[in-house]
């Protein structure tokens, strides 16, 4: 891995208008925040470290009759070694809206101050001896990965294969070189979850209950089955099908996160009630515990978890598909695939201000179930997924010797979750992991990545023309063949939030009044902005009405409304795009060497597709969403006719 470091900049705090996004916008346009980058201040982490893994396996093979039995296993150790500077930079945050973050900004307060601190081998309401410096931000982890597998092929009949086989596989608990710097939340006694949050602890992991990080999965058996039949046993028609389980190991830093717990690391979360109710804007990246002489009191921390109890994701995989031969050398295809996932790995919100009031009937509004700490990022297992897909496939080679080669591919699939990835990534979501942990469900919908129809064509053409022809005719008439590209496919998803209420959560917009849907099939043009388009028109909808929790007065915790829209009930626009290439090739001397040149046309007729864009997603602070043909100028997705030519000397 190559490390990414900070260059010789000092370090010190970024600043943020609010939690709804780590870019600071006013009116759609990114505004310069003080701190190391000032656009988005927070993603000034060092990181990175070299990775060593060392395997060793075997695999042994035999033939008995019918059957082919294929035995093996393999172990796998990994060392990574990593540095990962989170909040090595403070972030001060002055609001959970754009409305207070300009109104804390004006008055130089915060609404939380958050920074990495070594907590001098000690936990939250022990004392620190000042001046407090940075954390040890590298560890060396190690993995020890397992599996075994045994699998029979049986050819049944001579037309008929079957194969059999079960593998078992397991991923080690990770661990430090020096185990005394790993440390995990572990829950404690009660009922409830809540209760069990309340009462549980940071602890070393060679002293917790399980005695590492997490406990081991042991029971990771995974069966497959497949089968191939030739159908009418003349090689032209067959039916494939099969079954099978596949495990899937914690990563990065999902679990690598856990080097931000106390008594080796701390990130101190701040509010101003923490402090006497005042927190000014600070140029110390310490802020609240600056100072060289004396002792503070370590206030309460952030925590990254890993649920102790947590078992490896696993996903059922079935496919089955009929191919035909058509006519020689063209072939068609028909295949459904499923697959469908549990115990996928997310992220849960726990301890944020108001839970103990919401779970345990805390007269304090504004309590967490554990008061030592402020908000646990829980690493666990309540991602579940489905798909289904339908693909479509004709393919030929030469087709009746006229040197056409071609591939036309229909797609329709459905891919639905409650998390298309642990940190919630994708798609500028506005909140991390699900939004209320407590009800899994209530996230299930399309995926982030769902693209429901694709279509794809391509060929090349080996123009015959002149094949026959000698000297000089030859060389500028024959040797020419095309290469056209078609793609297309329709929009993927995407989710529209109000950040109004929000400490750590945005609930998704409460539908109060229809939405007008008019402009996603023609988008009006916007007054005075060239080249943008309102995609999808807000303004029936109004900020803040919507959700907030009676107790609490935030959008953090449900039961939410019924009419809040579902995950990802918009659609972005769709896209084609058509791309050929011409190359012509000549014939040298010297025998087997030859000479090509080539033209390639991509977006051959400079196509401007509609790019909607999702990154204002939050009615708080805009009232549509934006669209511009051809994307916005000067980003990634800007597009124009590219054409380059080149010269490629075969031999």
């Amino acid at each position: 891995m190559t490390p990414n470091t900070l260059g010789t900049v000092p370090v010190s705090p970024g600043l943020y208008l609010s939690s709804a996004s780590g870019v600071s916008k006013v009116l759609g346009i990114q505004v310069a925040m003080p701190g190391y980058l000032p656009f988005t201040p927070g993603n000034a982490i060092p990181f990175g470290g070299p990775q060593n893994l060392g395997q060793v396996y075997e695999d042994v093979n035999w033939v008995r009759g019918a059957h082919t039995f294929r035995f093996g296993g393999q172990y796998i150790y990994i060392r990574d070694n990593r540095a990962f500077g989170a909040y090595e930079e403070a972030v001060e945050q002055m609001g959970t809206n754009l409305k207070q973050g300009m109104d804390n900004l004006l008055t130089g307060q915060l609404f939380n101050f958050q920074s990495a601190v070594d907590p001098q081998g000690k936990f939250p309401g022990d004392v620190l001896t000042l001046p407090v410096s940075p954390p040890d931000f590298t560890r060396s982890n190690r993995y020890s990965d397992g599996a075994l597998y045994a699998q029979d092929s049986w050819r049944i009949m001579p037309n008929l294969t079957a194969n059999l086989g079960v593998r078992w596989e397991y991923y080690g608990v990770q661990h430090n070189k020096d185990p005394f710097k790993d440390s995990n939340y572990y829950l404690g006694s009660g009922s409830s979850f809540a209760q069990q949050v309340a009462n549980g602890s940071v602890q070393l992991a060679p002293n917790s209950p399980v005695g590492g990080l997490w406990q081991k999965d042991l029971d990771n058996f995974a069966p497959r089955v497949g089968v191939a039949w030739d159908v009418f046993g003349n090689g032209k028609t067959s039916l494939r099908g099969g079954y099978g389980i596949s495990y899937e190991r914690n990563f990065g830093n999902v679990t690598f996160n856990v080097i931000q717990n106390p008594p080796n690391y701390a990130v101190i979360s701040l509010h101003p009630a923490d402090v006497g109710g005042n927190l000014p804007i600070s140029t110390d990246n310490a802020g609240p515990l600056a100072g060289n002489v004396g002792t503070k009191t370590l206030p309460p921390v952030t925590l990254r978890a890993v649920d102790p109890n947590m078992e490896t994701a696993y996903a059922h995989i079935w496919s089955v598909a009929l191919e035909h031969e058509i006519t020689k050398n063209t072939l068609a295809t028909l295949e459904y695939t499923g697959s469908k996932g549990h115990g996928l790995y997310t992220i849960n919100r726990v301890n944020t201000p108001g839970s103990a009031a919401v779970f345990l009937g805390n007269p304090d509004s504004q309590a967490p179930l554990n008061p030592l700490y402020s908000l646990i990022n829980f690493r666990t297992d309540d991602g579940l997924s489905r798909y289904n897909a339908v693909v479509a496939e004709v393919s030929t080679e030469n087709l009746l010797n006229s040197g056409v080669q071609f591939r036309v591919n229909y797609t329709y699939s459905h891919s639905l979750d409650n998390i298309s990835d642990t940190f919630s990534g994708l798609l500028n979501n506005a909140n991390l992991g699900l939004l209320d942990p407590t009800n899994p469900l209530l996230d299930y919908g399309s995926s982030d990545f769902d693209v429901r129809h694709r279509i794809s064509v391509s060929g090349i053409w080996d123009v015959p023309f002149a094949k026959n022809m000698k000297g000089i005719g030859r060389q500028v008439l024959g040797g020419w063949s095309f290469a056209p590209i078609f793609s297309a496919h329709t929009g993927a998803p995407y989710s529209i939030y109000d950040c109004t209420n929000a400490y750590a959560t945005c609930n998704r917009v409460i539908l109060t009044s229809p939405i007008n849907m008019s402009a996603v099939s023609n988008p009006a043009p916007v007054t005075g902005t060239p080249n943008t388009f309102t995609y999808l028109d807000l303004s029936s909808l109004s900020a803040g009405v919507g959700y907030a929790n009676a107790i609490t007065g935030y959008s953090d915790f449900g039961p939410y409304p019924v009419n809040m829209a579902g995950r990802n009930t918009f659609r972005q626009p769709g896209y084609w795009d058509f791309t050929l290439g011409a190359y012509k090739s000549f014939k040298l001397p010297k025998e087997g060497t030859s000479l090509q040149f080539r033209a390639e046309f991509y977006n051959l007729f400079n196509h401007s597709n509609l790019y909607a864009d999702i990154s204002q997603q939050d009615i708080s602070s805009t009232t549509f969403i934006p669209a511009y043909f051809g994307g916005k100028a000067g980003t990634s997705a800007a597009e124009r006719r590219n054409i380059q030519f080149a010269m490629k000397f075969i031999f």
